[in-house]
């Protein structure tokens, strides 16, 4: 089965420094990251290689030159594996990639890469079409790809398949023949479409006298060269026809899905590249899990799968070498990704337990206690980690009445449902050097002898001689990588808001006496002076957060 293996992009669009994408075996290559980071980029360097327009003759704009800088020399370079055709005079070299290189004003450069490391300029389509790339998005809908607009569409490559395996037996091709030609006696019995035919080809030739080409019509299901192009496809409900105007986008997307698997596992042993931009749009939350779920199940049965999204839905850690987080910096399109050995070597570098700690279970274990709200951190700039649901309903609330919108400033805050985890998600977050924040409180519930608290600590790089000390604050302590809200939340909040008390009783009298519900309301309702000390200490909080890196 024909696999591409990486691929390495440099100075095209966004992408300045080589930027490496690796497409493990039997999982999808998910791209995160903000608006704007380069994702499509990525799409667009896969699908220049293997889409559907030759390389060579691909007429590129200033805007694919990184930095419109026409003086660049835009290189993409791919590694492939199980490529059936040969390359060489005698056909002795495998194919184990292919190069791509253009300088404006020149013609594109396009070799493939032979086994022995030299260049083969001459590239057949047959060696290319090995991996195809289908890309399906806003642009190109279901509706487009089940349509033959161009040979290059799904449904267009499906029934040239059908044609090819047809004609591999010839009694077939034969015995078809014969029926639609009795078929078309049928038709030319009705003597409308007989009289139509005769005026067709008079008029067409009073018309138009220098013409050597005339019109005729032909109701023949099938010749050899036309590639069962009387195939249609077409939606069903309930046993009925429908139009593809009648299905919203979310599902053709679906219907697109399913038809590309297909098509991979019957007809190209799974070597189709199907590339889908932000596959959630127009999906409900409970579709999305479900879509995700199957795209994930067809990566596992050997469909490769490249996805961006903006959904922790399509996010599994179960996956977790394929998971590419882009963003962009003062050099361009940048892409964070880590294996297995990775993440394993990173938890025991910040102090994991090394006897509880295996390198072959710690991606079952992060990707078991994982859920879609701890994974939205891949799609923030900075991560506030908080161990309960207090802290995180309440906290946006004091800070954006200080001057910092978390919300605007792409800073999430999520509960870690206790101490014991802060560290665990701490280590995970900054493996992809999203900039990460922990706050707890010293309260001893759960943890007596302080050892989740000091794992915390000890963990985001505090010395261990300075940890004990710090297990005893009881009033606020902002550092530059931490806070600990002394020894309660609850009880620090009402120190430093004087009418914190009152506006609590109020709220519990209207809601009840759920402590997170009763920590939000009073947020809500305290008008910010910047001479109180919890104002003060907030703004304090919202600087760290600011100067975080």
């Amino acid at each position: 089965m024909a696999r591409l293996e990486k691929i390495i992009a440099e100075d095209y669009r966004s992408i300045q420094h080589p930027l490496e994408i690796k497409f493990p075996n039997n999982m999808p290559v998910v791209l995160i990251g903000e608006n704007n980071a380069g994702k499509s980029n990525i799409i667009r360097a896969i699908d220049l290689i293997f889409g559907e327009y030759h390389p060579k003759y691909k007429d590129l704009d200033d805007h694919d030159y990184f930095g419109r800088d026409p003086e660049r020399q835009i290189n993409i370079k791919t590694e492939v594996s199980g490529f059936k055709n040969k390359l060489g005079y005698n056909q002795e070299y495998i194919c184990e990639g292919f190069g791509f290189q253009a300088t404006k004003g020149q013609e594109n450069d396009f070799v493939a890469i032979q086994d022995n490391a030299e260049e083969n300029k001459y590239v057949s389509n047959a060696l290319r079409n090995e991996i195809s790339s289908i890309v399906v998005n806003g642009d190109k809908d279901l509706s487009y790809q089940l349509s033959y607009s161009s040979k290059y569409t799904l449904l267009s490559k499906v029934t040239k398949a059908f044609h090819k395996k047809l004609t591999e037996d010839e009694q077939k091709v034969e015995k078809l023949k014969t029926l639609f030609e009795e078929i078309k006696s049928t038709f030319i019995e009705v003597p409308e479409f007989e009289q139509f035919k005769t005026n067709m080809s008079t008029i067409a030739g009073e018309v138009i006298k220098n013409m050597t080409y005339g019109l005729e019509l032909d109701f023949s299901a099938y010749d050899p060269s036309n590639y069962f192009k009387s195939l249609k496809v077409h939606p069903a409900e309930g046993g009925e026809t429908r139009n593809f105007e009648e299905l919203g986008t979310g599902q053709q997307q679906i219907l697109a899905l399913s038809f590309a698997h297909a098509y991979s596992k019957s007809f190209l042993d799974g070597s189709l590249l199907l590339i889908i931009d932000e596959p959630e749009i127009h999906l409900h939350p409970l579709a999305q899990k479900w879509l995700a779920r199957t795209m994930f199940d067809m990566a596992k049965d050997g469909l490769q799968l490249v996805l961006t999204t903006h959904s922790s839905h399509f996010i599994n850690l179960e996956f977790l070498p394929g998971i590419n987080l882009v963003r962009k910096d003062d050099e361009g399109t940048v892409s964070i990704s880590n294996n297995r050995n990775d993440l394993y070597e990173y938890c025991l570098e910040t102090g994991s337990d090394p006897n509880r700690t295996q390198e072959e279970t710690v991606i079952p274990f992060y990707a078991n206690h994982s859920t879609p709200h701890l994974l939205n951190g891949f799609f923030a700039d900075k991560i506030i980690l908080t161990e309960g649901p207090t802290e995180e309903l309440a906290l946006p609330i004091y800070m954006k009445k200080a001057g910092f919108d978390t919300l605007k400033e792409s800073v999430e805050i999520i509960s870690v449902n206790g101490k014991g985890n802060l560290a665990k998600w701490w280590r995970l977050f900054t493996l992809y050097d999203i900039p990460t924040f922990v706050c707890f409180d010293n309260d001893s519930k759960n943890d007596g002898n302080g050892n989740k608290r000091k794992d915390a600590l000890k963990t985001i790089g505090i010395p261990e001689e300075e940890v004990g000390d710090l297990l005893t604050i009881q009033n606020w302590n902002i550092a530059d990588r931490f806070c600990v809200f002394g020894n309660d939340f609850e009880d620090t909040m009402q120190d430093s808001f004087p009418d914190y008390l009152q506006i609590e009783q109020e709220a519990r009298n209207e809601l009840g006496s759920s402590k997170h519900i009763l920590a939000r309301a009073v947020a809500e309702r305290l008008e910010y002076d910047e001479f109180q000390d919890g104002w003060q200490r907030i703004s304090e909080l919202n600087q760290k957060i600011i100067d975080l890196n």
